[in-house]
């Protein structure tokens, strides 16, 4: 099962259609159904789809919380070192930006980047999770795009400003229900730039698989409904190209995951 929110609801995708389920994916996530019946087949009006307007999946996470360096050719093309502990920093629920919206491109950086990345979509409360039952906490999954501007990330010793700005947490375009999802390490990501492929790889390259970073964070960080573990990036951003070709207002960034759709944005100048 497919699911979008879009402006006014939330529904199940069904072709080029829509099926209301209800006004809060949040509820939906937490008990299988967005009113409460346990069914989650829904029952409205069937809405076309290119007639919504659509929004992040997760509109109002209580947490975005992102793992970096997770892919060792990402750590080699960033010239660093392998980190002894799993890496972890956070987004705002500001940040957050719908398929389709624009990246806006703000005056205080000069190297914006990009940043492909598996999300997971937490399903129900998860506090100190075993390894092994992790995944029983996922509720779906979709695409994140870890827009990040250089220059002030490397200048500053905490990342907020350089990874927390306004619209760098492109979402979407819809949430692949768990129970439809293929393991992890049989999803495979691709990131374009202009219709250039820039990352092309296997989730299954990641350093520390989803089950652990669930378990990881859920350690003295409760998981709620809703919440998103961002997975971390493969090669191949702006970065590590030589010389690096940063982002500029025109660009079109399209990542996409197989099963998940494209999530492609934009970027604009500042508004």
């Amino acid at each position: 099962m497919q699911l979008v929110s879009y402006e006014g609801g939330f529904g199940r995708l069904d072709n080029d259609a829509v099926i209301p389920l209800g006004r809060d994916i949040m509820d939906f996530l937490a008990t299988g159904s967005a009113d409460g019946d346990g069914d989650g087949d829904g029952d409205g009006e069937r809405l076309t789809l290119a007639g919504l307007r659509l929004r992040a999946p997760v509109p109002r996470p209580g947490k975005i919380i992102c793992v970096g360096l997770n892919y060792a050719d990402h750590i080699a093309e960033s010239q660093a070192q392998r980190p002894e502990r799993i890496v972890l920093f956070a987004k705002f629920s500001s940040c957050l930006i719908a398929h389709g919206e624009p990246i806006i491109h703000p005056a205080i950086t000069s190297e914006l980047d990009y940043e492909g990345e598996l999300a997971v979509i937490i399903g129900r409360r998860a506090t100190d999770v075993a390894v092994e039952d992790a995944l029983g906490y996922v509720g779906g999954y979709t695409i994140i795009n870890d827009v990040s501007a250089r220059d002030l990330q490397g200048a500053e010793p905490q990342w907020i400003r350089g990874k927390a700005l306004d619209t760098f947490a492109p979402l979407g375009p819809v949430v692949l229900d768990a129970a439809a999802a293929p393991p992890v390490g049989e999803m495979s990501l691709r990131t374009l730039v202009n219709g250039e492929v820039r990352q092309d790889a296997s989730c299954s390259q990641m350093i520390t698989g989803v089950p652990e970073l669930i378990s990881y964070i859920s350690h003295g960080i409760t998981l709620e409904p809703g919440d998103i573990i961002a997975t971390g990036t493969p090669s191949g951003v702006a970065l590590g190209m030589k010389p690096p070709v940063y982002l500029a207002p025109g660009d079109k960034v399209s990542i996409e995951i197989p099963g998940i759709g494209e999530l492609i944005n934009t970027v604009a100048a500042p508004r």
